[in-house]
C-alpha cells in the first residue's frame, strides 16, 4: 500500500511540474514572442480564453510590415483584397508561430440585429465577440474601445468566411461602429487581422528547471519500482532498510 501511495505521489508531482499554470478566470491574456505570459500592454499576442483563440495584438500588422496601400487617404495602410488578406494571414510567421488565418463569421447568427446575420450586435463572429464582449464596445459609437490592441483601426476588416449566396463576396466586420455584412472580394479597401486556434503558451516546452524536476520525479519512481521488483524476486537487498524519497512516508 505504501509503495502504491508513493508511486501516485511521484506521478502527480511529475504531471503538475510539467503543466503550465493558467489563471482560472480571464478573457484576454498577454503572451510574448516566445508564448510566455506577460502583461497585455507589453504582449505580442492576446489569448481569448472564451473562444480559445490567439489574436495578433497588432491589428494592422500588414501595414506595420510595409503595406502602404491607403485608398481612402486615412493615413494608415494595410488595405487589400480578400484573397490577398487570406494569403497574408495564412503565410504569416510571428516568432516561431504559424497557423494564422482571418477571423471567422458565424452563420447563422441569431444575435445580429438582422435576420440574415448582418447588422449590429453580432457577437457570434470572432471579431464581433472581440469588439462587443471582450472590448465592451457599443454599436454605433464611432470611436470604440481598442483595449490593449495596437493599430485597431475604426474601419472594415475582412472575415475569412465566404458569403454563401454569392461566391464573389465575403463577410466583413466594421470596427468603427460594430456592423457586419458582406462585400465583393476584389475590393482593395478592407483591412485584415490575424488569429490562430488555441493558446500559443500551450505549445511551449517546459523550462529546463522544470524538466529537471520532472526527470528527478520519474527517476525516483523507477528506482522504487526496481527495488520492489528485487524484493519480490528474493533479492537479499530487499531486506535492507531503504529510505524513501519523500519525507513523511515510512
Amino acid at each position: 500500500m505504501k509503495l502504491k501511495r508513493l508511486e501516485a505521489m511521484l506521478m502527480a508531482f511529475a504531471a503538475s511540474a510539467a503543466m503550465p499554470a493558467t489563471p482560472a478566470q480571464a478573457t484576454l491574456m498577454g503572451r510574448d514572442i516566445n508564448g510566455q505570459a506577460v502583461a497585455n500592454d507589453s504582449a505580442v499576442f492576446l489569448y481569448d480564453t472564451d473562444l480559445d483563440i490567439t489574436w495578433l495584438r497588432d491589428a494592422d500588422a500588414s501595414a506595420t510590415a510595409g503595406n502602404t496601400n491607403d485608398p481612402w487617404g486615412l493615413g494608415y495602410g494595410g488595405f487589400m483584397t480578400w484573397n490577398a488578406a487570406n494569403s497574408w494571414a495564412n503565410t504569416l510567421l510571428v516568432g516561431t508561430f504559424s497557423g494564422w488565418r482571418l477571423p471567422t463569421t458565424l452563420i447563422p447568427d441569431s444575435s445580429c440585429s438582422n435576420a440574415d446575420s448582418s447588422g449590429i450586435n453580432c457577437t457570434g463572429s470572432e471579431m464581433g465577440h472581440l469588439w462587443y464582449t471582450e472590448l465592451g464596445n457599443i454599436s454605433g459609437v464611432p470611436t470604440g474601445n481598442t483595449g490593449d490592441f495596437l493599430n485597431l483601426q475604426p474601419f472594415y476588416y475582412w472575415s475569412g468566411t465566404e458569403f454563401a449566396f454569392s461566391p464573389d463576396n465575403a463577410w466583413y466586420f466594421e470596427a468603427g461602429d460594430g456592423g457586419q455584412g458582406a462585400f465583393g472580394k476584389t475590393t482593395t479597401e478592407f483591412l485584415a487581422m490575424a488569429v490562430r486556434r488555441g493558446d500559443v503558451a500551450a505549445v511551449q516546452v517546459p523550462e529546463p528547471g522544470t524538466l529537471v524536476l520532472v526527470a528527478a520525479a520519474l527517476a525516483g519512481l523507477g528506482a522504487v519500482r526496481r527495488r520492489a521488483t528485487a524484493g519480490a524476486s528474493g533479492n537479499p537487498l530487499s531486506n535492507e532498510k531503504r529510505p524513501l524519497a519523500l519525507a513523511g512516508i515510512a
